[in-house]
């Protein structure tokens, strides 16, 4: 396939109940230059099936298929066959909004040397419901539509302000910093998300442009949850207690972050012994409204 503005990268693993969506909120983008690459990642179901079907119509999509290999391996062979200056990754039960791409253009337009682009997400329920996640920015920021940010200072103090299907990475930068890490639990995106940030600024745009199916079948943070800290946060925790950067700090609180998270999945499934000991954690201090929070919830539960 010929060059392109944007490559959109969809994993595909058993969710035939939602790749057409997923497809046409693609398909029905007002901006148009871009390429479609399915990466079916063993599916047992018929999704590959009916992707074939669509392509049949949208010559934008290619299907490729590969032996099961998890999320992260993918999303980098969608990588490494993408022919866009930009890569955005689009999860096979998620949706966009039509403005999406415009949104993520204009982002680029106004910040051209940032090293990731995305725009506001919700939490979507079978019921209809829409739940926006509201990251805490920094207060001089409020008035802000669009805007470039450290992810270290917000990531440290709430939701993450990007996730896979709400965002936009150059293909310079992916170039540099390398993919998805393989083999991993869960938090491979944010992995990346760290690797970018050690050496860029991001842009966001508040503008609700993706959304994120919650009762989807083959969710990994829903199956699988970990009882004790993710490689990427144990990798950022030893980087911050050697660097000089003066984010740090904001670095050490991302792992806090991260192990309160695993808290509360663990106590919410009903594994008080493993939700404990991650609350044990010093670091989890840094942040103690909300470890008060899941240890009163331990107490009451």
């Amino acid at each position: 396939m010929s060059k392109c503005q944007f490559s959109i990268v969809i994993p595909l693993y058993n969710k035939a109940a939602h790749i057409v969506d997923t497809l046409y909120s693609v398909i029905q983008q007002h901006v148009s230059d871009f390429e479609i690459i399915v990466v079916d990642d063993g599916s047992k179901d018929d999704g590959p099936s009916l992707v074939e079907e669509m392509l049949k119509q949208e010559p934008r999509i290619r299907l490729i298929r590969q032996t099961n290999g998890g999320v992260s391996k993918a999303r980098n062979t969608g990588i490494a066959h993408a022919n866009g200056d930009y890569l955005c990754f689009l999860d096979g039960d998620d949706l966009w909004d039509r403005d999406f791409l415009s949104e993520i253009s204009e982002l680029i337009e106004r910040f051209p040397s940032v090293g990731a682009y995305s725009t506001a997400y919700a939490h979507r329920f079978n019921s209809g419901r829409d739940t926006p996640v509201l990251p805490n920015f920094p207060k001089q920021l409020k008035d802000h539509e669009q805007f470039e940010y450290d992810f270290f200072a917000v990531a440290s103090r709430g939701e993450v302000p990007i996730m896979p299907s709400s965002c936009c990475i150059p293909k310079a930068v992916l170039d540099d910093v390398g993919g998805f890490p393989e083999g991993e639990p869960i938090g491979e995106d944010q992995d990346l998300w760290i690797r970018i940030a050690y050496q860029w600024q991001m842009a966001y745009s508040r503008t609700i442009c993706t959304y994120y199916l919650q009762e989807s079948e083959n969710r990994a943070c829903i199956n699988n949850v970990p009882d004790e800290e993710c490689p990427f946060s144990r990798r950022l925790f030893a980087y911050a207690n050697t660097t000089q950067d003066s984010r740090r700090k904001d670095m050490i609180r991302v792992t806090a972050n991260h192990l309160l998270h695993l808290a509360q999945l663990n106590i919410l499934a009903g594994k008080k012994t493993e939700g404990k000991r991650l609350l044990r954690d010093h670091r989890t201090f840094m942040l103690p409204k909300r470890r008060l929070k899941w240890e009163l919830k331990l107490l009451t539960s």
